[in-house]
C-alpha cells in the first residue's frame, strides 16, 4: 500500500507540472518563459552566439566540470553553514546525521565498550559508513586509525569545525566514476571558506538543561586581499564536558526498567556468587556467605545504594545496586583547537598558485562504564571449585561449584575516573597547487597535490588478568573432588565483599598505550573546457583527470591487548600501504535546448600487498527540460571498493563472542540435537580476525532518476528514486559455520549422514581456525579457548528508495519574510543475503539489532523581520520493529529552534536549543536492557540551551 501510494505520488509530481507548464506555454503564444527561475536552461541562450555573456560557472559536487547549473542530472543536496546554526546543531555530525538520507544506525559515544567511542559517522542510505567517501573542497579525507566494529576503515566527522565551513554538499549514490572507491552510498564534499573579508569574532556558551555537556566555543575567522594575493584565516578552539548516564533521570538506574511496578527496584548483580550445582541437580543458585552482613560491607558501593538483595527468578541472594550501570558516559569530554589557512596568489592574469591547510589538535575523555566483571579463572575457566565457599546445603558438599561476578564501582566512593580513556587525535588536510587557464583559450587546468593525515594515541589504566586471579583467589591448590577436572582455590570473601579503592585498582592494573596512524596522499592534475565545441543546445564540455596517490594504515595496538594479558579487553591491530593510479574523463552535451546528455568514466589501478587491481567504472545522466521551470533527470552507473586497508592488512585482532559448540551438542544428544536445549548452546570464547590479501572488490550498480519543478523563483519541488545493488560486499567467515564444520569433521560425518575426511583440506583449514581443550578421551570436557575468522567476498545487498522536498518563500510584506522547506526519505527496499543460499533478509524488519529507520523527514519554518529571525526546525524519525519483533517502537520527532538579532552592523546575537521539547527517546517495553532505549538511533542528551554571540571587528 505504501509503495502505491508512493508511486502514485511521484507519477503526480512528474504529470502536474508537465500539465501545468504546457498550459502556461500556450497562454504566451508557444513562447517559453522568460524568466529561468531552475537555473536548469542557462546557457541554452548561448548557443548561437559565442560572445555572448557567460554565467558565472561554480564546481558542483559529483561532477568534473564547472558548472552553471544547480540542479543537474544527479540529485544533490547543500546545507550551509547559516543553515546549521539556524536549525540548532552545534557539530557538523549533528547536522549530518539528522538527514533524512541518513537511515542507518551508527555507532558512537553513546555505545559504551565500542572501538571507536571517541569518533563519529553517518550510515547513507543505511550501508555501511565505509561506503560513504568524505571529502573537503574535493579531496578524500584520511581513514580515522582505529577500526569501527574492530573491522573496517571508516572517516571520523567528530572534528570538522564550524567555523571554516562554507557549506556542505551531500550526493547519495553511486560516483565512483567521479570520484573512485568508497562512494557506493554517496559523498559528503565540505566546502571550507575561500574568501573572507575583515576579522569576525564569535562566542558561544551553554549546556544541558538536565546536567552535564556543557560547552564553549571560540572562532576567530578573518581574511585580507592584496593587489595580487588573498588570504583567509580562522582559529577555533572547543571545549566539552561529558555527560554521564546517571544525570538522566529517565535511565538513570535499573529501576527505570520497562515492567517494574511503582516502587519496585531491580538491583545489578554487582557482587554475586552463583553455585552451578546447588543440590547436585544442576541447579544455579545465587547465594552471599555471611548474608546481609557481607553485603554491609560494600553499601557505600555505586553513591551509597548497594543492597542485600532476592533474585526475581527465585534464584538465591547477593548484593547489587540499581544505579551501578549509570556511572559511563553518553557524551564525550573534550578540548579541541583547529586552525585554518587559505592562501592564494595571481600570477599572471592566467595563473595562480594556491595552497591551504587544515590543522586539528583533539582530546576526548570517556569512559566505557561498570563492565568490568570478574568471571572464574581468567581466560582459562569459566567454572572453579571454591574450597571454601560453602552455601549451607548439606547435598553440595564442604565447598561449591562457583561463577562469581565483581563489577568495580566506578562512583567517587569507588576507583571514580581511574579507569577513564583518553584519546589525543592531531590531523591535517594540506593542499598546493596551481590553476589557471592555457592563455586566452577555454582550456582550465588545476594541478595540486594533497595530503591528509590522522594519528590517534590512546591511554587507558585497564585491569590485568592474572593480577585479578591472585588478588582475589591466590594460587591453585589442585582439581575439584568430583570431576578432577576445574581449579580449587580458596575464595578471599574479604576482598570480594570489600569496595575496590583506586589505590588497589592501580596496583591491578597497568597503562595500555597506542599510536595509530593513517595518511593518504595524491598528486592531480584536471585539464577542463566548457565551450569544447558548439551543439544545438549550447557548448559542449569536457574535463580529463590523471591522478597517482598512496595511502597508510598503521594500527600497532600493544600486543598484551591480542594475548589476553589485560582482563576482559581485547583490541586490533594491521599495518599497510598501497599505491593508487587512476584516470578519469567526462563530457557533457547539450544536445539540444531542452536535453543534455552527460557521460563520465574513470580507471583505476591499485597496487598492495604484492598483487595489482584494476577497476573501470561509468555514469550516463540525461537532463530533459521540456519547460524552463522542470527538469527531468536520471543516472544509470556503476561503482565499487577496493579492500580497505583493514581487510588487507589487519593483523591477528580479538573480539568476544557467544557461540555453538556443535560438537559438544552432537556428542551429548546425537546429530538431531535441539540446539534450544543443548548446554552448549551459548559458550562465550574470546575470538580473533586478520586480513585477506586475497580479497575482491566490491562492486555496485545504481539507478536515479526524478524531478525539479520551480514554477517561480519562490518554489522548488523536487522528487527522487534511487535503487543501488551491490555484489561481493565483504563479511567475515561465519563463525556458526566454522563450528558446524569443525563438528562434521571430528565425528567424521554431516548431520545427514554424508562421510567427512578429517584429513581433507577445508577440515584442515577449519580445525585450524579453532583452538579447543581437545581431549578425544572427554569430549564434553573439550570446551572452546577461540575461533579465528576472516574476511570473504561472499554477501549481496540491495537498497531501493525514494526522496522528495521542497522549498517555499512567502513575502508576507510588512510581516516579514517566510522561509519553508522539507525533506522527505522512504526506503523501500534493503535486503541482505550474506552466504548463497542463505534466506534474503529484509533489513527493515528482520530481528537485527539496531534496525534503520524506513521514513525520515524534517522540516524547517523561518521568519525574518527586519533585524529578528527565528527558524525551527523539526526531525521526525519513524517507526521501527521493537527489540522483540512483537510491535514498533513509535517514531521519535524532536525539534530545534534558533532565534538571531542583528543589533548592528558589527553585532549579532542568538539563542539556540536542540530537542526544544526535552523529548526522551522513545520506550520500548520489550528492550529490558540498561539503558532500555536504542543508543544507535537514538540519544538521551535531552534540550540544549547555548547563546551566540557574532561580532565583526573590522
Amino acid at each position: 500500500m505504501h509503495r502505491k501510494l508512493l508511486a502514485s505520488a511521484i507519477c503526480a509530481s512528474l504529470v502536474l507540472p508537465l500539465w501545468a507548464n504546457a498550459a502556461k506555454a500556450q497562454s504566451q503564444d508557444g513562447s517559453s518563459s522568460s524568466q529561468d527561475t531552475t537555473q536548469t536552461d542557462q546557457s541554452s541562450s548561448q548557443a548561437n552566439e559565442k560572445n555572448a555573456t557567460k554565467l558565472k560557472s561554480i564546481q558542483v559536487t559529483g561532477s568534473l566540470l564547472p558548472r552553471s547549473q544547480i540542479e543537474t542530472a544527479t540529485p544533490t543536496i547543500q546545507i550551509t553553514a547559516e543553515d546549521i546554526t539556524k536549525q540548532g546543531f552545534t557539530t557538523v555530525a549533528d547536522a549530518l546525521q539528522a538527514l533524512p538520507q541518513a537511515t542507518g544506525s551508527v555507532q558512537g559515544a553513546q555505545f559504551s565498550g565500542g572501538f571507536t567511542q571517541g569518533a563519529q559517522t553517518i550510515s547513507l542510505l543505511g550501508l555501511d559508513p565505509g561506503f560513504t567517501l568524505f571529502l573537503i573542497d574535493g579531496k578524500p579525507m584520511a581513514d580515522y586509525p582505529l577500526l569501527y566494529n574492530g573491522s573496517g576503515n571508516f572517516v571520523d566527522i567528530s572534528t570538522i569545525p564550524m567555523a571554516m565551513v562554507d557549506h556542505i554538499d551531500i550526493v547519495p549514490g553511486n560516483q565512483s566514476a567521479i570520484y573512485g572507491s568508497s562512494a557506493i552510498a554517496g559523498v559528503v564534499n565540505i566546502i571550507l571558506k575561500q574568501h573572507v573579508q575583515g576579522v569576525t569574532m564569535n562566542l558561544r556558551g551553554g549546556g544541558f538543561s538536565e546536567g552535564g555537556g556543557g560547552s564553549q566555543r571560540f572562532q576567530l575567522t578573518g581574511g585580507h586581499d592584496w593587489e595580487k594575493a588573498k588570504l583567509t584565516y580562522s582559529l577555533e578552539l572547543r571545549n566539552q564536558r561529558p555527560i554521564y548516564r546517571y544525570q538522566r533521570r529517565w535511565f538513570d538506574s535499573n529501576n527505570d526498567r520497562p515492567g517494574l511496578a511503582a516502587g519496585q527496584s531491580r538491583p545489578a548483580l554487582d557482587y554475586l556468587l552463583v553455585d552451578l550445582f546447588y543440590d547436585q541437580i544442576g541447579t544455579d543458585q545465587f547465594f552471599v556467605p555471611g548474608g546481609k552482613a557481607s553485603c554491609d560491607r560494600v553499601a557505600g558501593g555505586s553513591d551509597n545504594t548497594t543492597v542485600y538483595a532476592t533474585d526475581a527468578a527465585g534464584r538465591g541472594n547477593f548484593c547489587g545496586s540499581p544505579n551501578s550501570p549509570a556511572y559511563s558516559t553518553i557524551m564525550n569530554g573534550a578540548k579541541a583547537g583547529t586552525g585554518y589557512l587559505n592562501f592564494s596568489y595571481d600570477i599572471s592574469p592566467n595563473a595562480q598558485f594556491y595552497a591551504n591547510g587544515l590543522l586539528n589538535v583533539s582530546k576526548t575523555d570517556y569512559y566505557v562504564g561498570t563492565n568490568y566483571t570478574w568471571w572464574g579463572s581468567g581466560q582459562d575457566y569459566g567454572v572453579i571449585y571454591g574450597a571454601n565457599v560453602d552455601n549451607g546445603s548439606a547435598d553440595d558438599g564442604p565447598g561449591s561449584f562457583i561463577q562469581t561476578q565483581y563489577t568495580i564501582d566506578s562512583s567517587a566512593n569507588g576507583i571514580g575516573n581511574a579507569a577513564n580513556e583518553t584519546d589525543l587525535n592531531r590531523s591535517y588536510v594540506a593542499n598546493v597547487g596551481f590553476r589557471g587557464t592555457f592563455g586566452d583559450s577555454d582550456w582550465a587546468y588545476d594541478a595540486y597535490y594533497h595530503r591528509s593525515d590522522n594519528v590517534i594515541t590512546t591511554r587507558q589504566l585497564h585491569l590485568v588478568a592474572d593480577k585479578v586471579d591472585n588478588y582475589f583467589l591466590g594460587d591453585q591448590i589442585g582439581y575439584d573432588p568430583v570431576f578432577d577436572y576445574y581449579p580449587v582455590f580458596n575464595l578471599n570473601l574479604d576482598r570480594f565483599y570489600s569496595l575496590m579503592t583506586p589505590e588497589v585498582y592501580n596496583s591491578l592494573s597497568e597503562q595500555i598505550r597506542t599510536r595509530s596512524h593513517t595518511y593518504t596522499q595524491e598528486v592531480t592534475g584536471t585539464v577542463t573546457n566548457t565551450n569544447l565545441f558548439d551543439l544545438p543546445g549550447g557548448s559542449a564540455g569536457l574535463a580529463v583527470l590523471m591522478q597517482y596517490g598512496n595511502q597508510k594504515w598503521e594500527n600497532p595496538t600493544d600486543p598484551r591487548l591480542i594475548n589476553g594479558y589485560f582482563w576482559g579487553l581485547t583490541g586490533t591491530q594491521g599495518e599497510g600501504t598501497r599505491d593508487r593510479y587512476a584516470a578519469a574523463t567526462e563530457l557533457s552535451l547539450p544536445v539540444t535546448t531542452w536535453l543534455t546528455a552527460s557521460a563520465s568514466a574513470r580507471y583505476d589501478t591499485y597496487k598492495a600487498a604484492g598483487r595489482t587491481d584494476s577497476k573501470a567504472t561509468f555514469k550516463m545522466g540525461l537532463e530533459w527540460r521540456p519547460v524552463d521551470t522542470l527538469l527531468v533527470r536520471g543516472t544509470y552507473a556503476t561503482a565499487f571498493r577496493a579492500p580497505d586497508m583493514a581487510g588487507l592488512f589487519q593483523g591477528e585482532s580479538g573480539f568476544y563472542t557467544n557461540v555453538v559448540d556443535y560438537y559438544r551438542c552432537r556428542v551429548e544428544d546425537g546429530d538431531q540435537f535441539d540446539v534450544d536445549t543443548c548446554p552448549y548452546n551459548n559458550e562465550q570464547v574470546q575470538g580473533s580476525q586478520a586480513g585477506n590479501k586475497n580479497l575482491k572488490n566490491i562492486t555496485a550498480k545504481s539507478l536515479t532518476g526524478g524531478i525539479v519543478w520551480s514554477p517561480s523563483s519562490n518554489f522548488n519541488i523536487h522528487a527522487d528514486y534511487y535503487r543501488v545493488n551491490i555484489s561481493n560486499e565483504v563479511s567475515q567467515r561465519s563463525i556458526n559455520g566454522i563450528l558446524s564444520l569443525e563438528a562434521d569433521c571430528r565425528l567424521g560425518h554431516t548431520i545427514g549422514g554424508s562421510p567427512v575426511d578429517i584429513n581433507s583440506p577445508r577440515c584442515v583449514e577449519a580445525l585450524a581456525l579453532i583452538d579447543r581443550n581437545n581431549d578425544p578421551a572427554n569430549p564434553l570436557q573439550s570446551g572452546i579457548n577461540s575461533v579465528s575468522t576472516y574476511p570473504i567476498n561472499i554477501s549481496q545487498e540491495k537498497v531501493t528508495g525514494a526522496t522528495a522536498g521542497a522549498q517555499y518563500h512567502w513575502d508576507a510584506g510588512r510581516f516579514g519574510d517566510f522561509n519553508f522547506s522539507a525533506d522527505y526519505n522512504v526506503t523501500l527496499d534493503h535486503t541482505y543475503q550474506q552466504y548463497p543460499g542463505d534466506p534474503t533478509l529484509d533489513l527493515l524488519s528482520y530481528r537485527t539489532f539496531p534496525r534503520e529507520f524506513k521514513h525520515r523527514e524534517s522540516a524547517t519554518i523561518n521568519w525574518t523581520k527586519g533585524p529578528v529571525s527565528t527558524t525551527l526546525y523539526g526531525l521526525r524519525n519513524g517507526p521501527t520493529m521493537n527489540y522483540k519483533e512483537t510491535g514498533t517502537v513509535g517514531p521519535w520527532i524532536t525539534y530545534n529552534a534558533s532565534i538571531q538579532l542583528q543589533v548592528n552592523d558589527e553585532v549579532k546575537v542568538s539563542l539556540i536549543s536542540n530537542n526544544l521539547l526535552n523529548k526522551r527517546p522513545p520506550r520500548d517495553s520489550t528492550y529490558t536492557a540498561y539503558p532500555f532505549y536504542d543508543g544507535f538511533n537514538y540519544n538521551g542528551y535531552g534540550r540544549s540551551i547555548f547563546a551566540e554571540l557574532e561580532w565583526k571587528l573590522f
